[in-house]
């Protein structure tokens, strides 16, 4: 992108209406009149901008005040320190200056570079490697913005340096890349974002600071290079840069053979900055020193001389002086000895006193939540943008990346060069199952052996080389256990993620590797999103931004698609965090008023999800909080994750039609009154079948009661209560050959305080099949049509519901804490208790299925019985938004996704589609949803609390889990305060404001 040119920028800052503080807009002679008035010392004191840190005390404060005062100083470059006492620093100094100081950082990647608390983004070598420079610009506005919170008017960025030299001690991670093209239009960007907020950017180093093998700091390097070279390499994105009217440029100090053969840091040189930067590339900004108590301009010349050699070059600012007060003393003497003018100093002074007119605004600078603004939402997510956006894939053999057909891998990872587990490993975890390792880096050969042989078993080893370092010195971690590890690792696909410099990868490439992943960094974003590539959770598009060996130049960086959900900040999609607060609040109040004791919200924005968290206990006891990761009894959302999909996949398969009769699937409902009741009637809740079978009070022995077993108010025997007027009598009797709270011969314990005969079930089964059905077929919600689904499936199949979930699904779908019968196959300590039943089973009930007619048909049932998390429910929900497809894998045709999810033609009165729930479009009836859901949505709703809708209008999807049942089934405040549909709504009035903030 082109700058603003000049003419531009100087409309835009008049158009803005921004006054600068001591220099009024409406005043155009003013620098002019300010300068006759200053006395050569002012103006000579204007020169320098010195080095002040805010991790120092009082008395340091008060001693950099004296010297503002005595030495008339225009400028303060700010270092180590924090944002609050930088900036009270700041507005004190303010104060007792007569001149307005030009305030200065090295904020290149942010703030939090030089400030503890601060934003700090990735480093240049990274947003290298992002394709998408809109990024960059918005990284340069975002940091000019934290710069005016902090009353800073000067960033000393972008690196404009071309990193081209793996040697280099002192760029390489700050530095955009090697390529001469990339580095300019990203450092134009970054540019054009800072002057957008009015924060002076200044390009460094001139001319070229990436091709050394020394750090100026220590001693003065040397360019070697001929001036074909320079012109083509070094010099380029300045020379571009210059044309696009840069404002402002910071020499450096570096011995350029080809510009001056003299030896001269280029600092000191009149040839490079004056003959050279300002003469034939036509700069006529501001020119900026290095900072000048570096080795690399100070070594061999007394103090103040090189400050002196400096302004004789052509630069107008001098940064850091090793000592003031002998270079002021050095540059009167100049000007006694002719070596400088006055009128020198008076031009420089007054260049000076343009820019502070210019950038330094009038505004007041306030503390109050400095932090927040400065570290904003927005802020946040622009970081992670720019992490995600860079990571790169160079080597992809069988196009490996992203992880597909989970259901035939078993994955390890190895965190190499630590003991711990690390977040690039969790986040694996999210998308299958993965055995991880960890290893410290030093690994003997035996070692090496050992951790061979524990990897035995796997498919796929998916390594990340926590050695890895961006320093030389460090031989850029490289580490001969790992290449030999790599080595030694037979059969087996092998992803090696590297977060760190390329250049690190030099030693691995060769190797029996299937992918290579750069992450550039060992960040919680960055191991994140490397995760989230792996398994295609987020599209992979960076590009190399510097060259590894011939075989991987610069530029190489292979593109893969976004398969499978990913994990993002709202602001990502265009949502404000803040606009999502209001769930936070209403389920605390969910809580609070005992509506449940815990629950989780989760909500999935394109393919993303963007909030996950949960509230309050497992129990009202308190003695366990929720987590994300617990499991939940999903209820009747059972129907819609795992018989619904197989009853899908059948009828694709061409072994069911839906006008046809259940019988013709299920042949123990031929010669029954259900025997023409068809798939559809079924699915759509059309079929009048009762709506569920009194599994746990059937079967007790009514003769032997003295009285009723529930009464509206408490009797002698009716003493158990269940809610406000029900009372139950809890001392009851089973029939024989049913169920039994203790254990008998020919019983067997199938759920916690309940003995079931083992015939009961059949004879259960036998009279669900013969139940009642309404001659009417209207509308009316029914569990034992699913059950009936369940038993067609399994029939048509010969495996049982459970099995068939796994297998066409689940496994794919790399749902690992999804399934039946949770109390054996998922882990305990996740499960949420779902009730305490005082009644029939006598106990708690956690991980056995709350449902009675579910728990009687052992556990696994077509209309209840799965547990689940909210992210695997989002997997499966993501499934049917995607039309069939998740992992690289189209697992239903997207024709029967579409006949499935839609309102339903046949029953003008029934809102619901085949077996999903729709909204309820009849604003004189209560629907599951809040009234903003488009009527092109579906989902279901569970008993236990349990929600699941998805809209593919808006490309949304939500999740609400809780286990209100707990203790009391009979608890129903969290309908009656319609807790589920005031955050569903909660939701679409926060599109609304992304909507709004679009337009």
């Amino acid at each position: 992108m082109i700058l603003i040119r000049k003419h531009c920028i100087i409309l835009f800052f008049l158009l803005s209406g921004i006054v600068f503080q001591g220099y009024p807009q409406s005043q155009p002679d003013q620098v002019i009149t300010t300068l006759n008035n200053m006395t050569l010392d002012e103006k000579i004191g204007q020169l320098f901008m010195i080095a002040v840190y805010s991790n120092k005390d009082k008395e340091y404060e008060e001693k950099t005040k004296e010297i503002i005062k005595k030495y008339h100083i225009g400028g303060l470059i700010f270092f180590q320190g924090d944002p609050a006492k930088q900036l009270e620093m700041t507005r004190n100094f303010q104060k007792i200056s007569k001149y307005p100081l030009l305030i200065g950082i090295d904020a290149e990647h942010g703030l939090g570079w030089r400030l503890q608390t601060a934003m700090e983004f990735p480093q240049m070598l990274i947003n290298g490697a992002v394709t998408n420079d809109s990024l960059i610009y918005r990284l340069g506005q975002t940091i000019a913005r934290h710069c005016n919170e902090m009353g800073i008017h000067v960033n000393f960025a972008p690196i404009a340096d071309i990193n081209d030299n793996p040697k280099n001690p002192i760029i390489g991670m700050r530095s955009f890349g090697e390529n001469p093209e990339n580095v300019y239009k990203k450092t134009s960007m970054y540019i054009a974002g800072s002057l957008s907020n009015n924060v002076l950017p200044v390009a460094k180093h001139f001319p070229g600071h990436g091709n050394t093998n020394t750090d100026s700091h220590l001693t003065l390097p040397v360019i070697s290079h001929n001036l074909e070279h320079l012109d083509s390499i070094e010099l380029y994105p300045f020379k571009r840069l210059i044309q696009d009217s840069l404002p402002a440029i910071m020499v450096a100090h570096l011995n350029v053979k080809a510009l001056d053969s003299s030896s001269l840091p280029a600092t000191l040189s009149p040839h490079i900055v004056n003959h050279w930067l300002r003469g034939q590339l036509g700069f006529d900004g501001l020119c900026f020193t290095d900072a000048m108590n570096m080795k690399g301009v100070t070594t061999g010349r007394e103090k103040g001389e090189a400050e002196v050699q400096a302004l004789m070059a052509g630069n107008d600012i001098l940064l850091f002086p090793e000592n003031l007060e002998h270079a002021i003393r050095q540059i009167k003497k100049a000007i006694r000895n002719g070596l400088l003018s006055e009128q020198d100093i008076h031009a420089k002074c007054q260049k000076i006193l343009r820019i502070k007119q210019q950038y330094i605004p009038s505004t007041n600078l306030k503390n109050e939540q400095l932090w927040s603004r400065v570290n904003r939402p927005e802020d946040f997510a622009l970081k992670q943008e720019l992490y995600k956006n860079a990571i790169t894939l160079i080597k992809n053999n069988g196009e490996l990346v992203p992880l597909k057909h989970l259901d035939t891998l078993k994955i390890a990872s190895v965190n190499f060069g630590s003991e711990k587990l690390n977040t690039f490993q969790t986040t694996l975890g999210k998308y299958a199952k993965v055995s991880h390792f960890t290893t410290p880096k030093n690994l003997s050969e035996d070692a090496i052996q050992k951790l061979i042989k524990k990897l035995s078993s796997y498919h796929c080893v998916i390594i990340y080389n926590n050695a890895a370092s961006n320093k030389i010195s460090r031989q850029y971690g490289y580490t001969p256990a790992l290449k030999q590890f790599i080595t030694l690792l037979k059969n087996k696909k092998i992803i090696l993620c590297h977060p760190g410099i390329p250049y690190g990868l030099q030693q691995y490439t060769h190797l029996p590797i299937d992918a290579i992943l750069i992450s550039y960094e060992d960040h919680l974003y960055a191991r994140q999103y490397a995760a989230q590539a792996v398994f295609g959770g987020i599209p992979v598009s960076g590009k190399l931004p510097v060259s590894i060996s011939p075989e991987f130049p610069e530029g190489t960086g292979i593109t893969t698609p976004k398969i499978r959900l990913g994990y993002e900040l709202p602001e990502m999609c265009g949502i404000p965090s803040a606009s999502l607060s209001a769930i936070d609040s209403i389920c605390e109040n969910a809580i609070r008023i005992k509506s449940t004791p815990g629950c989780q919200v989760l909500v999935a924005k394109d393919d993303y999800i963007i909030y996950n968290k949960a509230f309050g206990y497992h129990t009202y006891e308190k003695q366990k909080a929720t987590h994300p990761d617990n499991i939940y009894d999903i209820a009747s959302v059972t129907k819609i994750t795992a018989t619904l999909p197989i009853i899908m996949k059948l009828y694709e398969q061409k072994k069911i039609e839906l006008d046809s009769s259940a019988h013709l699937y299920y042949p123990a409902l031929a010669q029954t009154n259900k025997e023409g009741i068809t798939l559809k009637e079924i699915l759509t809740h059309n079929a009048g079948l009762k709506s569920f079978f009194p599994v746990f009070s059937e079967p007790i022995n009514m003769k032997e009661l003295p009285e009723h077993l529930f009464s509206k108010v408490p009797t002698k025997y009716n003493t158990l209560k269940l809610k406000d007027h029900l009372f139950a009598n809890p001392n009851y009797q089973f029939k024989d050959s049913t169920l039994s709270h203790t254990s008998r011969p020919g019983y067997r314990l199938f759920t916690p305080g309940l003995y079931m005969f083992n015939g009961y079930q059949d004879t259960v089964l036998a009279k669900i099949i013969h139940s009642d059905v309404s001659p009417k077929k209207e509308y009316a919600y029914s569990d034992l049509g699913f059950i009936f689904l369940q038993k067609i499936a399994e029939t048509q199949t010969g495996s049982s519901l459970d099995v068939l979930a796994k297998k066409y699904f689940f496994e794919k779908l790399g749902t690992t804490h999804t399934d039946f019968l949770a109390y054996k196959r998922l882990p305990q300590e996740l499960i949420v208790p779902s009730c305490v039943d005082n009644l029939y089973r006598k106990s708690e009930i956690k991980g056995y299925v709350h449902d009675p007619t579910a728990a009687i048909l052992g556990g696994i049932a077509g209309h209840a019985g799965l547990f689940s998390t909210a992210e695997d429910l989002a997997k499966i929900m993501t499934l049917y938004l995607n039309n069939g497809s998740y992992g690289g894998e189209q697992l239903l045709d997207s024709a029967t996704i579409q006949l499935f999810t839609q309102k339903n033609h046949c029953f003008p009165n029934n809102r619901r589609a085949l077996g999903f729930d729709k909204p309820e479009l009849d604003e004189k009836k209560i629907g599951p949803t809040c009234k903003e859901a488009p009527a092109c949505s579906f989902g279901h709703t569970g008993f236990t609390g349990t929600l699941v809708w998805a809209d593919p209008e808006n490309r949304l999807l939500y999740i609400f889990l809780s286990n209100r049942t707990y203790p009391n089934e009979f608890n129903t405040k969290l309908s009656e305060e319609n807790i589920r549909t005031e955050i569903q709504s909660v939701l679409y009035q926060a599109l609304k404001t992304k909507n709004n903030s679009a337009n």
